[in-house]
């Protein structure tokens, strides 16, 4: 059965458009079929178990993202189509959502797909405990794939946070789902030119984790932040008199990053609060 799975994703990854790569009406047809809450139940199993058995055993990063955006995508039509018929809050359909998320490794994915997380917020269950009260969890899961920034134990920035992400609109989930997917191919197709500086990873203000980062310049021309094997790429916002500050394309919170001359970079809020600043590698 896993064989199999990946083998389909392998076969998707292969055709020529973002359309054609994920079949959206192909799982539109499937779950339309679906009639009774039994069936419907059966097939949010299915999902967890794609989930917890191939996604996050599944290393290469182009057939993860697949296999993401389309339980991403497949939770968003259960939900337009079914509404809560065969949801059981509590059980793995509740957790599906949740997972999606934080399994998701793409920013602009987890920004289209905040309206899942507040769907299934509003009706209540695992999610309200899941990784710790709501929306510790899933406010975790943005701010790492954005920044690597770790929000434990700052429950008071959650509202802001919340509130910057509600704000964002999203006028159709699968199609920003689809471009997003689109996007990360795109960016594959760039090589990169220069490693300008980098740093040691780092998601705590007092704690340096294993692991490198850096800033690069692609064939673009665009300056890139590259962790974990992902480019995002960076938007000027100020030059200043030895520094220059970036934000992240497409980041939620309004944060950004101060980059010297000298080589220096921290990672600033929406406040102009300093969150971390790093050790660069020498």
């Amino acid at each position: 059965m896993k064989k199999n799975i990946v083998i389909l994703f392998i076969l998707v990854l292969s055709l020529s458009s973002c359309h054609s790569q994920i079949p959206i009406e192909k799982f539109r047809a499937e779950i339309e079929k679906l009639d009774t809450e039994k069936e419907i139940s059966e097939y949010w199993n299915k999902l967890h178990k794609i989930d917890q058995e191939i996604l996050v055993n599944t290393l290469d990063l182009r057939i993860a993202d697949s296999i993401s955006i389309s339980n991403m995508i497949k939770t968003t039509l259960i939900f337009d189509i079914h509404k809560t018929k065969g949801y059981n809050s509590n059980g793995n359909s509740g957790f599906v959502p949740i997972l999606n998320l934080s399994h998701n490794r793409i920013g602009q994915s987890q920004i289209a797909y905040w309206p899942i997380i507040e769907k299934c917020s509003e009706i209540g269950g695992a999610i309200e405990s899941f990784g710790g009260k709501y929306p510790a969890y899933q406010l975790e899961s943005v701010s790492l794939t954005f920044y690597n920034y770790s929000l434990f134990n700052q429950e008071e920035k959650y509202p802001t946070l919340v509130s910057k992400l509600s704000e964002i609109e999203t006028v159709d989930i699968i199609e920003e789902l689809l471009k997003s997917f689109q996007h990360q191919n795109d960016l594959r197709k760039l090589s990169e030119v220069e490693v300008l500086n980098s740093w040691y990873r780092q998601s705590f203000k007092d704690r340096i984790d294993e692991g490198e980062f850096s800033i690069v310049k692609m064939s673009d021309d665009n300056l890139y932040l590259k962790k974990y094997g992902r480019i995002q790429r960076l938007e000027l916002l100020k030059t200043k008199s030895k520094s220059k500050e970036y934000r992240i394309e497409n980041e939620p919170f309004g944060w950004k990053y101060d980059y010297g001359e000298d080589g220096s970079l921290s990672l600033i809020d929406e406040k102009d609060n300093e969150l971390i600043k790093y050790t660069l590698v020498k």
